[in-house]
């Protein structure tokens, strides 16, 4: 990897050594009790930096089926030998958890960001994200092969999911740059994600895009946003001109409850239009457009349980000289998660997902053309200390296709038991 790529760590170590008060922060110090000196534990100096704030954390983990599939990969691939994990070995199309044969290091992630407050008659902010790890190739600009799309090889990419500015007031502001939209309850950040592995429905919504987004609040219960996006995937050069809408609309009934409505809706034609013939996966098409669509309900129990329900639709239309093809995928995904305590929380997912030519299919490349997926995965999240987190899960995946499609254990078995744990740092 180049030297020049790491050029965002740099900028995140000077952010700290020029504001001290970023470095370090004392929980004993009295805000009320005036600084005596710079050597003063409770000293906080003022400077441009005060309202940023640095974070980051580090997820590592294994996650193994009873198949016991070791990890292959394709030598072929465009980014030279050993970088590209094939989909059919390993865990088998699990979203984030491919490689089932090594303890890995998913994110080693940093930010820093400046929150905007609309309350105010006016402020900004800015948000910028980089992370490294297995997880990092599922954030970078895939879409135009452009900006971060390509730092690393094999198992280990680095990856700039976000990057973005913010200005707004009186209740309104508008977004533009690279940014992760929250179309489901799993996001790309592993903080935001109550289990290890990932659903199904991650497939089929875009885990970053580039563009400018406005979003109003009206009151407390209502949140409005749209906006314009460079397709999915893709990063500010946007290399061949993709367009898109992006949308929700979000309403918060009570305090206990949430649900929201959100829609993307953008041509793909980058896949097909990239100068090297191997990225291209013989498609051939004239031009491509994919349409999703989620309803997020999220509803508190008491002070214990956590209900969330979520459903997709989404359509991938394909444009050919001699006729049109049509993917699509639709299914339903639902969480359960109980506090047994301060340190202790069980959870339940249980996922349906109908596929035509989506996820185990590549359109239109022959394999598992209509057929239902479903998966249960049991988990805990175990808090012995602050900022320190461990998520051991048993997951149970079975798919049924028309055509006898089997997409794992190497194309051989239509179900797959797999289990493992992940540890997190925060800091």
């Amino acid at each position: 990897m180049k030297l020049v790529h790491f050029f965002p760590i740099q900028i995140l170590l000077l952010l700290a050594v020029t504001c001290p008060a970023l470095a370090y922060d004392s929980l004993l110090c009295d805000p009320c009790a005036p600084s005596r000196s710079v050597f003063d534990s409770c000293y906080k100096p003022k400077c441009f930096w005060d309202d940023f704030k640095l974070y980051g954390w580090l997820q590592t983990g294994l996650l193994t089926n009873n198949h016991g599939m070791t990890n292959k990969y394709d030598p072929t691939a465009p980014n030279g030998p050993c970088s590209q994990l094939d989909a059919l070995s390993g865990n088998s199309y699990l979203l984030m958890s491919g490689q089932q044969t090594d303890l890995q290091v998913n994110q080693l992630w940093l930010g820093v960001a400046k929150p905007i407050d609309v309350s105010r008659s006016f402020d900004w902010g800015i948000q910028y994200d980089m992370f490294f790890g297995t997880d990092a190739k599922y954030g970078q600009s895939f879409g135009d092969q452009s900006f971060d799309y390509g730092w690393g090889t094999g198992d280990y990419y680095l990856s700039i999911p976000q990057l973005y500015g913010e200005v707004g007031g009186n209740g309104f502001k508008m977004r533009a740059g690279k940014f992760a939209p929250s179309m489901v309850t799993e996001a790309l950040p592993a903080p935001a994600t109550f289990f290890y592995s990932h659903a199904y429905i991650c497939f089929n919504t875009p885990l970053t895009v580039t563009g400018a987004v406005g979003e109003y609040t009206l009151g407390k219960k209502i949140t409005l946003s749209a906006g314009w996006t460079a397709g999915s995937l893709s990063s500010f050069r946007n290399r061949f001109g993709d367009d898109g809408f992006i949308g929700s609309v979000a309403w918060r009934p009570t305090t206990m409850a949430s649900i929201s409505y959100n829609i993307f809706r953008a041509s793909m034609n980058g896949l097909n239009k990239r100068a090297d013939a191997a990225t291209r996966f013989d498609r051939n098409y004239d031009s491509s457009h994919q349409t999703v669509q989620t309803l997020v309900l999220s509803r508190q129990i008491g002070q214990r349980w956590t209900y969330i329900i979520e459903g997709l639709l989404a359509n991938n239309s394909f444009d050919f000289a001699p006729g049109d093809y049509t993917s699509k995928a639709y299914g339903i995904n639902q969480h359960l998660i109980y506090t047994i305590n301060d340190r202790w929380k069980g959870g339940l997912r249980a996922e349906w997902h109908h596929a035509d030519g989506t996820i185990f299919d590549i359109p239109p490349l022959t394999g598992g053309e209509s057929g239902d997926i479903y998966e249960i995965t049991l988990g805990l999240n175990w808090n012995p200390i602050p900022n320190f987190n461990v998520r051991p899960e048993l997951r149970y995946d079975w798919t049924h296709y028309a055509n006898g499609f089997k997409p794992f254990n190497n194309g051989r078995a239509s179900d797959q038991l797999s289990g493992g744990c992940a540890m997190m740092v925060n800091f």
